[in-house]
């Protein structure tokens, strides 16, 4: 029977994410873009941060948005 990863080799919920702060001109399309490589994958990134977000078109700059790793 296979054993599980001892505790320390199991991932932490802090390396689970990234921060990000929204500069000027940032759009959810383009941090997911830059981040996991594909622009349709802004709904990851506003399903996360939904709580910040009022609007998907309407972000600012200095908001901090936290990003799952994938």
């Amino acid at each position: 029977m296979p054993q599980p990863p001892p505790p320390e080799a199991q991932p932490d919920k802090v390396a689970q994410t990234v921060s990000i702060t929204v500069q000027p001109g940032y759009s959810l399309w383009k941090i997911a873009r830059d981040t996991y490589g594909d622009g349709i994958l802004y709904v990851q990134v506003f399903e996360a941060n939904k709580d910040k977000i009022g609007d998907p078109d309407l972000i600012y700059p200095g908001q901090i948005f936290e990003l799952p790793r994938q």
